[in-house]
């Protein structure tokens, strides 16, 4: 029974790098870009967009865009449970 648990363990250590790669690519391909004019035009329209600037602490010094909230992308995953799903996220 162990020697089972053993390989049963390392058979699923060995697949999560490669199960993160897969759900990486999964979101890559969700993933488009938006014009400088696009995203503005959808402001000014009122549609449902939340910037979320994930620059490091000290590059956010030099100033963000007004409304923006920020995340450093290091720490982006462990708080993606706070980031609503009913807007449009644009990341930068």
């Amino acid at each position: 029974m162990r020697a089972r648990q053993l390989a049963t363990r390392a058979c699923v250590t060995a697949w999560l790098p490669m199960l993160g790669l897969v759900l990486a690519a999964t979101v890559a391909a969700q993933t488009e870009r938006i014009e400088v004019d696009e995203l503005k035009a959808q402001l000014d329209s009122g549609a449902r967009v939340l910037l979320i600037d994930v620059r490091e602490d000290y590059e956010v010094e030099s100033g963000s865009i007004p409304g923006s909230i920020h995340i450093p992308v290091g720490e982006l995953e462990a708080r993606m449970p706070d980031i609503p799903k009913d807007v449009r996220l644009v990341f930068f």
